[in-house]
């Protein structure tokens, strides 16, 4: 398993893109929240982290590749819970 960087949550996004495994409006807003995240430092990028974390795990319940989708989610779960 690959380390969670914000290169790898952003990569899993583009292979759910591809493969239509996750609702175009929902990539976008993970794509939107990462981007923000990134930019931040502290608790607020870890706030960020674990509400879009969160947010992943419920729409995996509707995508077309649950299991990506929480494959990603775990991913920003662990950038979480890294040091920024």
């Amino acid at each position: 398993m690959w380390p969670a960087t914000f290169s790898l949550a952003g990569a899993y996004l583009d292979q759910l893109e591809r493969s239509n495994g996750l609702a175009a409006d929902k990539i976008a807003s993970a794509r939107q929240t990462l981007a923000s995240a990134q930019s931040a430092s502290g608790g607020k990028r870890q706030d960020m982290l674990k509400k879009l974390a969160s947010q992943l795990h419920s729409d995996a319940n509707g995508a077309a590749d649950a299991a990506k989708v929480h494959t990603l989610a775990t991913a920003v779960q662990d950038l979480a819970a890294a040091k920024s």
